[in-house]
């Protein structure tokens, strides 16, 4: 059964019924892995490398529409075959180097278990492919904590376009207005506000400058302990 009265954002009229987590930076700490993998792949193919200002431009969207960018920026054009090959090698180099790599950023596991404890339902809202979310929420052995699995690939828009939040939402039966998001990109946080939900972001990516438009800017969620936040 939903809960009726949820959690209640201290100094606000906001109540939180649902968390939507991204998983990249928020979930586990895996951002320079993911460009990383990227590197690999395109050295492997005789390319240069996502530039650090390249690569930060586009965080947060889909890996298609990293590539896009990735494509205009050294001015290369692939082939659909190399397109699916690029992405497909990607995740693989990606999913060698987190079996070995990953642990959750700090304060996630307090979190994940005050928002249970508290009849929160969770889901997971990312960009990423539904293989990878599914082997790190394993990996990390998280997984029992999410009601609901959303992939950003199964839409025709990523991050900013708030359809993902919105999918996620409804996979719980729960009003957008009534969902807090956790976030670490720019893109992320776009995505919240459009679908009308409370935005939570962490600097785990970006400096908290560029993160302002959330409604909450952390460090990281270990900060401060979620019961400060919530009544």
């Amino acid at each position: 059964m939903v809960p009726m009265t949820g959690l209640k954002l201290k100094n606000t009229s906001r109540r939180v019924l649902a968390a939507l987590f991204d998983m990249d930076g928020v979930l586990v700490d895996s951002i320079s892995l993911h460009m990383e993998s990227w590197n690999e792949v395109f050295t492997n193919m005789g390319l240069p490398p996502f530039t650090h200002e390249e690569y930060f431009s586009v965080l947060g969207h889909t890996n298609k529409d990293m590539l896009s960018a990735y494509s205009k920026y050294n001015h290369v054009r692939f082939s659909s075959y190399q397109i699916k090959n690029i992405l497909t090698r990607k995740e693989v180099v990606f999913r060698e180097k987190i079996m070995h790599q990953s642990s959750t950023t700090p304060g996630v596991d307090d979190w994940l278990t005050f928002f249970i404890q508290n009849h929160i339902f969770c889901s997971v809202a990312s960009s990423a492919n539904m293989v990878n979310i599914v082997f790190i929420l394993h990996t990390l052995k998280i997984s029992e904590y999410f009601s609901s699995v959303i992939s950003g690939t199964y839409f025709p828009a990523g991050k900013p376009d708030p359809c993902i939040f919105l999918s996620a939402a409804a996979s719980l039966g729960i009003s957008a207005k009534d969902c807090l998001v956790i976030e670490d990109a720019p893109a992320g946080i776009q995505a919240a506000k459009s679908a009308n939900m409370i935005c939570c972001a962490i600097a785990t990516s970006f400096p908290k400058n560029e993160l302002a438009e959330a409604d909450i800017v952390l460090e990281s969620l270990d900060e401060i302990n979620p019961d400060m936040l919530f009544e």
